[in-house]
């Protein structure tokens, strides 16, 4: 596969470098510090809260009168 593509065959020529490993925990450190969940905002738990009992207390009334 590299025979016939040159950028790859000089991707695959390019000599291997490694991280030290104070970068290599930087980067680690940075990158689990992204995924960690946010707090949410008591502002937006109350309005989610409020929204779904809002849905469900319109369904029980619209099925109550159904019947």
């Amino acid at each position: 596969m590299t025979d016939d593509d040159p950028v790859l065959a000089r991707l695959a020529a390019l000599p291997m470098a490694s991280l030290d490993p104070e970068r290599s925990q930087r980067i680690r450190t940075a990158a689990l510090r992204a995924l960690r969940p946010r707090a949410l905002h008591p502002a937006w738990a109350m309005l989610v809260a409020g929204s779904t009992l809002c849905y469900l207390v319109c369904s029980l009334w619209f099925t109550l009168n159904l019947f």
